[in-house]
């Protein structure tokens, strides 16, 4: 039950430094493939062709990196929340009666 216990709080807790750091890890990844993917064309789609669709995957990764911007703080702090939710305040185990 202690290593239960133990493992839960880890898992609750560990995240608020990992979390950023694979959203960081990510973010670079993309941001050093973008002069590679701009200079091949690599999967982007260009007009004329039979289904008269055109996709830049270049802006598209610019795009998923901007994104980051809005989104990384709900979910953060979304798991935040969770954090609390099911570790309960700390609040109530400090009280000594």
């Amino acid at each position: 039950l202690f290593f239960f216990l133990f493992c839960s709080n880890l898992q609750y807790t560990f995240f608020i430094v990992l979390y950023p750091m694979g959203v960081s890890g990510e973010l670079l990844t993309i941001y050093a493939a973008l002069p590679y993917v701009q200079k091949t064309g690599l999967y982007s789609v260009t007009l004329p062709n039979k289904y008269n669709f055109s996709f830049d995957y270049y802006s598209f990764l610019i795009l998923v990196m901007i994104s980051y911007i809005p989104l990384f703080p709900q979910l953060y702090f979304h798991m935040m929340r969770q954090r609390k939710k099911v570790l309960g305040h700390t609040d109530d185990y400090s009280k000594v009666e």
